[in-house]
């Protein structure tokens, strides 16, 4: 994992249809606890939602399942590689937690990062 991304390798929380849960509650069904691992997804903006403490959107995949984001983070996606007509974004996320509840970052170093919004090798 690259140096500026959550290196404890923490646990985050699905439901028991793949989506991930922003907060390790679910009214109903189970919780399934994985290793955040490194994916790469073409994913749609769904929405843009409010927690009880900040603001998030919410990525879907092609097969509807749901990915909360940041606000932060999201700020920081669409500076780095951009969102498409139709509000798609395809690069390689990572499930992390940020303060109290999990998302979804994008799986790139700082300097890497930067690299991309300048254009450069």
């Amino acid at each position: 994992m690259t140096a500026d991304l959550d290196d404890d390798k923490a646990l985050v929380p699905y439901d028991e249809f793949g989506n991930l849960l922003r907060a390790a509650w679910t009214p109903e069904g189970e919780i399934v606890w994985r290793a955040p691992e490194p994916f790469t997804a073409r994913l749609q903006l769904g929405q843009f939602a409010r927690g009880r403490a900040a603001g998030y959107v919410v990525w879907l995949n092609d097969e509807s399942r749901m990915f909360p984001m940041s606000m932060t983070e999201f700020v920081e996606a669409v500076r780095t590689v951009g969102v498409e007509p139709g509000g798609y974004v395809e690069a390689e996320w990572i499930a992390h937690r940020r303060g109290g509840a999990y998302g979804i970052q994008l799986y790139m170093s700082r300097r890497e990062r930067r690299r991309v919004r300048r254009g450069s090798d």
